[in-house]
């Protein structure tokens, strides 16, 4: 199991019923399943191939459906989603159709956006964190039910931007952060870029003051 999956996997907690939409191998199933966290478990994917991949490794376990469908209608009716392995707007997308009490979501885009629509739903943000596992980024969020609206009036752009924590220092996120200002100030100086140097900059001290204390 990679980095992330692990990480993904450690967010879960005990749950009446539990649906990972685009399941793909079926690793986070299969842990949801042996360490009997949900009564209720769908592994769900677009692609039949990948259904199939996990219908392989879960082969004899019987709490468990396999769902080929999207993750919008899917998801719907469960306690807790986990969705991982696709697009912020393709994640937004999923959200948009079911209301469970705990989202777990790893966006490889638009995770700014993620963020925001969380809150803007009244979801809480509980964990976010930035991890590396085979030399790429991921975000990985975890939101509950009740208090994100709350959460959303003191949240500041920069949070919404590279993570609601960056109250705690992040190793992974401070190498990224000054990764991508390098890459920043490289553009053209436009307004537009000016800006964007300036966010980053502005979560970078952040985490060196932290990574001081």
């Amino acid at each position: 199991m990679t980095e992330r999956l692990r990480y993904l996997c450690s967010l879960i907690d005990r749950t009446d019923s539990f649906i990972d939409v685009g399941c793909d191998h079926g690793y986070v199933v299969k842990y949801v399943s042996d360490n009997k966290l949900a009564d209720r478990i769908t592994a769900c994917d677009i692609s039949l191939p990948s259904l199939d991949k996990a219908r392989k490794l879960l082969c004899g376990v019987e709490n468990i459906d396999f769902v080929h469908a999207d993750g919008k209608t899917a998801a719907r009716g469960h306690d807790t989603v986990l969705v991982s392995g696709m697009g912020g707007k393709e994640i937004i997308s999923i959200m948009g159709g079911c209301a469970p009490r705990k989202f777990i979501v790893s966006p490889q885009s638009h995770a700014r956006e993620v963020r925001k629509e969380l809150l803007s739903r009244d979801y809480k943000i509980v964990d976010d964190k930035l991890i590396k596992d085979g030399g790429k980024y991921y975000d990985v969020i975890k939101a509950v039910k009740g208090g994100g609206i709350k959460q959303l009036e003191k949240t500041k752009t920069v949070q919404l931007a590279f993570g609601m924590f960056l109250s705690e220092y992040n190793e992974v996120l401070a190498e990224r952060l000054n990764g991508l200002y390098d890459t920043v100030l490289a553009y053209p100086p436009t307004a537009e870029n000016r800006l964007k140097a300036d966010e980053i900059k502005e979560a970078i001290l952040w985490q060196l003051r932290l990574e001081k204390l």
